[in-house]
Parts: structure tokens; C-alpha cells; sequence
């Protein structure tokens, strides 16, 4: 879905409820494990503002297909058209990327998310939104979370993990119907509750947080016997050597 509709939905009372329940859910990781620099990957605009007390300073991106909405709304523009497997940052420059509305629409997953993996800070973090192919959402074209891939979520873990994340949580959100009704707005708290305890594989998203680890191979010579055998180089002999050896032979 294009930029520029994903603004105008979230700006419906839907969209701004959606935005709000969920950005709730997200707040509550976030605020154990604040980050200094944050990158919002996708379509992160609705989600930011409210998140501000622990992603520090924000820099946001989104995908050429997907084109470009202004954020913040009033001020100096933070947000850039980017291709999503080519990102213009250098390695190690964040502490925390927050995607959302992204991996169900590009054309490489995988890619996307090892270009991630190169911008995050070891030990950094990413948290992944998208829509639960199990939820009702999914089945609603009028709602951003009806269009593209919806995933499972042992398809978002496998994705993750082949993209050299360690999964550290995940959890549903978005328990409400997909109905405009005032009454359904009114009840949005109440539906996340129950349905967080009685019926969470029905959640509209599914949020996925992993951490970037960077894995160091152990030498031979530390003493570990595991360890897989290191190749070594044929290097050739001298011609004193070669002389040795033919000497030898005679």
C-alpha cells in the first residue's frame, strides 16, 4: 500500500486506534530496553511519536515502491525514499530499528532484513511488525494489515533467524474487529485484555523483537577441541629445500 493511503487510513478513528493499541504493546518492550539511536523502517509515522520517550533520536526510511509521506507532520522532514536492500547508512549506525508495514510488501524479505542486520550496532535490536496471517485483519482489504504477505509466526521467526537474528520475544496485538462502530473503538482497551489471555493467535499483528549477535569463531590453538579444523595454505617450498630433498633421494 502506498504512503500516502497508509496516511490517510491511520488518520481515520480506525487507524488512529489501531495505531494507538499497538503502539502500547510496542511501548511496553521498548521502555525496558530504551535505544539512543533508532531507525523507522517501513511505514513507522503513526507509531513514533508515542514511542519517543525510548528510541532517541529517529531517523526514518521507506521503501521506493512504497514512496514517501512527510514525518513529522509541522517540522523538518526525517523520513527518506530508500531502496530497502540498499540502505544509505554506514554499518553499526543504530541501536534499534522499528519496521513496520514493510516485510509483507518488498520483493526480498531476506534481503531487507540482512540490510537491517548490516545498519543495527551488535547487540542491537529490531522490532518487526506485520499482519498475522491468523487474524481477522488480514482478511480485510480495507485496512493497511489486508494487503501483501501476512505471515505466521513461525515464517517471521524462520526469516529472522536465517537473517542471522537471535528472536529474544514476540507477542500478538490487535484484538479488536476491523469495524468502524464508535462502540467498537470504545471497547479497543478491553478486546486487547481479553483477547491477550484467551485468544491471542487471533491478533490482527504479530510483533517480533530479535537482537543482532555477532558470533566469533574459536581458534584450535585456544584448547578447543570442537572447534571446526582451519584449512591451510599449500605454500610451496624454497629451492634450498627442493635441492635438500633430492639430495636425499640419492
Amino acid at each position: 500500500m502506498e504512503a500516502i493511503r497508509l496516511q490517510s487510513w491511520y488518520d481515520t478513528p480506525l487507524g488512529r486506534t489501531a495505531a494507538r493499541v499497538v503502539g502500547e504493546a510496542m511501548g511496553r518492550w521498548l521502555r525496558a530496553n530504551p535505544a539512543e539511536h533508532t531507525l523507522g523502517f517501513g511505514f513507522p509515522h503513526p507509531y513514533l511519536a508515542s514511542l519517543s520517550p525510548w528510541i532517541g533520536s529517529v531517523l526514518g526510511c521507506s521503501p521506493a515502491e512504497m514512496g514517501v509521506a512527510p514525518w513529522p507532520r509541522g517540522g523538518h522532514n526525517r523520513i527518506a525514499q530508500v531502496r530497502p536492500d540498499a540502505l544509505p547508512f554506514p554499518d553499526e549506525s543504530f541501536n534499534r530499528v522499528i519496521m513496520t508495514h514493510l516485510l509483507e510488501g518488498v520483493q526480498s524479505p531476506r534481503a531487507t532484513l540482512r540490510e537491517t542486520w548490516r545498519v543495527l550496532v551488535p547487540g542491537g535490536r529490531v522490532l518487526v511488525m506485520v499482519p498475522n496471517r491468523g487474524g481477522l485483519w488480514a482478511r480485510r482489504d480495507a485496512t493497511p494489515f489486508g494487503w501483501g504477505r501476512p505471515y505466521s509466526p513461525a515464517q517471521l521467526r524462520i526469516g529472522l533467524e536465517e537473517s542471522l537474528f537471535l528472536s529474544r520475544q514476540s507477542s500478538y496485538a490487535l484484538f479488536m474487529p476491523p469495524l468502524e462502530g464508535k462502540r467498537w473503538l470504545a471497547a479497543a482497551s478491553a478486546w486487547e485484555k481479553a483477547g491477550a489471555r484467551w485468544f491471542a493467535p487471533l491478533g490482527g499483528v504479530i510483533l517480533w523483537e530479535a537482537e543482532k549477535v555477532v558470533y566469533a569463531v574459536p581458534s584450535i590453538e585456544a584448547g578447543n577441541r570442537h572447534a571446526a579444523p582451519q584449512r591451510r595454505l599449500a605454500v610451496p617450498m624454497c629451492n634450498n629445500r627442493v635441492r635438500e630433498e633430492e639430495e636425499r633421494k640419492r
